[in-house]
């Protein structure tokens, strides 16, 4: 690893206009196009995160009614949180 590179992961010695370099999954997970309006598709996200949130509760909460499929609410738990990981990362780099 490079020794020169600080706790926030970028390298003081580059140029400050040259872009960081995205992450795998942040390159798979936020198109391209979003950058254009990153705040807009941050709330896009959120609004998203909320919905998944609230269809993981309502299946987690609909227990006994579904029986064992119940716990296929924590598959919209888990994509709610990726969704509000990508929307604050999104908004972050706008303001890095």
């Amino acid at each position: 690893m490079n020794a020169h590179v600080d706790s926030a992961g970028s390298d003081p010695a580059a140029p400050p206009n040259v872009p960081r370099s995205r992450s795998v999954l942040m390159r798979f997970l936020v198109r391209s196009w979003e950058y254009r309006r990153p705040h807009m598709w941050a709330r896009v996200r959120v609004a998203y995160g909320v919905f998944n949130l609230g269809l993981g509760v309502l299946l987690l909460a609909a227990g006994h009614w579904l029986g064992p499929l119940a716990w296929l609410g924590v598959l919209p738990l888990a994509g709610a949180a990726l969704i509000f990981w990508t929307a604050r990362r999104l908004q972050a780099s706008v303001q890095s």
